[in-house]
């Protein structure tokens, strides 16, 4: 997906936040500012270049003079902490769903809403309604049946996760892979640095996804998946795995078009993305990739 005009405006937006969150002074916030309009006004890459990877670039020219790779270390630990407290009662109320796979990718794909990059304000009031409204959540009949049909059939799943917090969810959800589908080799992948409020590996033993399936950094800061800059590894088990499921709106960004087995699920956060799938905000998503590609 091409970055247009909303995209270009939400990171500088983000840019600015971020400076004002760091006390910058108006001399060096002038500076910064000024770096980050040419490279989005001249910079002739970004008219290709998804929204993550422009993000990236821009946190790297504000870091260079701020240092703010812990910009969002406090909010991560917070979500971390608060999902994982409410971790045996979504596991309990799973357990008593007449279809536990749809309860978990519903509470799956609410956790989405824990994003401090495609919102300006994350509320904990908002997250506890959606969670409570979990039942309510409606994904594509025909992508649900096609994902657990794919599933069936599966050896290798790769699971691209998001945002900290969210990925507890994640967890539980994973879980329930693991029992309904225990021939399932599931490998999970996660950002390889900190970026925005997106999960890394520390953010993934800190909440005991370690220790149930193997964990791998992508190798990268871009809040998203790059496929020409994860790392080979990363990249390797993509190309081959039976299929993916790619969690948030900067993984579609990032792999949409790549023609691979992914199963995209999300929030629609954005304006950008509310225009393109003609939806309202927060409306969940379940996409397969080679299903979009055969549709364009």
């Amino acid at each position: 997906m091409n970055a247009d005009t909303v995209c270009l405006a939400c990171c500088r937006n983000k840019a600015e936040g971020l400076l004002e969150q760091y006390g910058v002074s108006e001399e060096t916030r002038e500076i910064l500012l000024k770096r980050i309009d040419k490279f989005l006004k001249k910079d002739k890459r970004t008219g290709d270049m998804p929204a993550p990877v422009m993000m990236a670039e821009i946190l790297s020219i504000v870091d260079e003079k701020v240092g703010i790779m812990d910009a969002y270390e406090k909010p991560k630990k917070k979500y971390n902490r608060k999902l994982l407290e409410m971790e045996e009662a979504v596991i309990a109320d799973i357990e008593k769903a007449e279809d536990e796979f749809l309860a978990a990718i519903q509470y799956a794909v609410t956790g989405n809403y824990i994003d401090f990059g495609a919102m300006d304000d994350v509320s904990e009031d908002m997250l506890g309604k959606l969670l409570e409204n979990r039942a309510d959540v409606e994904l594509n009949t025909d992508e649900l049946t096609r994902l657990k049909r794919e599933l069936e059939e599966a050896g290798t799943l790769v699971y691209i996760t998001d945002n900290a917090g969210e990925i507890v969810l994640d967890k539980v959800f994973i879980r329930i892979l693991k029992k309904l589908y225990p021939q399932l080799d599931i490998t999970v992948v996660v950002r390889g640095f900190p970026t925005l409020n997106d999960a890394t590996y520390e953010d993934a033993e800190d909440i005991g996804l370690t220790d149930l399936v193997n964990v791998m950094p992508n190798g990268t800061d871009v809040p998203g998946t790059p496929i020409d800059e994860i790392n080979p590894e990363v990249r390797h088990l993509i190309d081959e795995v039976d299929l993916c499921i790619a969690k948030g709106q900067g993984n579609f960004e990032t792999l949409h078009g790549s023609g691979r087995n992914i199963f995209y699920l999300f929030l629609c956060k954005c304006e950008l993305f509310t225009s393109k799938f003609q939806t309202e905000r927060f409306t969940p998503v379940l996409n397969n990739e080679l299903g979009i590609v055969q549709s364009a």
